[in-house]
């Protein structure tokens, strides 16, 4: 089992990539799978995302994680500005969308289409739109 973020890292060295997980056991593999690939740029923090203390990301993405407004209202201090974030979801999450704050622009929604899964799934891309969203600060 490979991570998604870890399968991105390895397919560029440039990046640098955090993993954040509320699960010890799950942080401890990707520091493992780190050390067994050589990946010198791919970190993991066993932590809650609200309380993680980053520097800012250019990319935040998430799956299986949380509403995409609470994904955007609890890693909103994380992003970099002109940063982007990434949502993993099941079926088009039309209800989800409607639910974002004003502020937040969806640029893109994007079909994926999982080998061996019958099952509708897509990337939701969002970035704050000019001007920043209300309610949220970026520090």
């Amino acid at each position: 089992m490979v991570c998604p973020a870890s399968s991105w890292l390895y397919s560029s060295r440039l990046w640098s990539v955090t993993c954040v997980d509320t699960v010890g056991k799950k942080a401890a593999f990707i520091r493992q799978a780190a050390v067994e690939l050589g990946l010198r740029n791919l970190r993991a923090e066993h932590a809650r995302v609200e309380v993680l203390k980053a520097l800012p990301f250019d990319l935040i993405t998430s799956r299986a994680f949380a509403s995409l407004a609470d994904f955007v209202r609890l890693t909103h201090s994380l992003l970099a500005p002109g940063g982007v974030w990434a949502a993993m979801k099941g079926r088009h999450p039309s209800e989800e969308l409607a639910a974002l704050p004003s502020g937040i622009d969806v640029f893109h929604v994007e079909p994926l289409m999982v080998p061996g899964l019958d099952a509708e799934r897509c990337l939701i891309w969002m970035r704050s739109s000019a001007g920043g969203a209300p309610g949220l600060v970026h520090s």
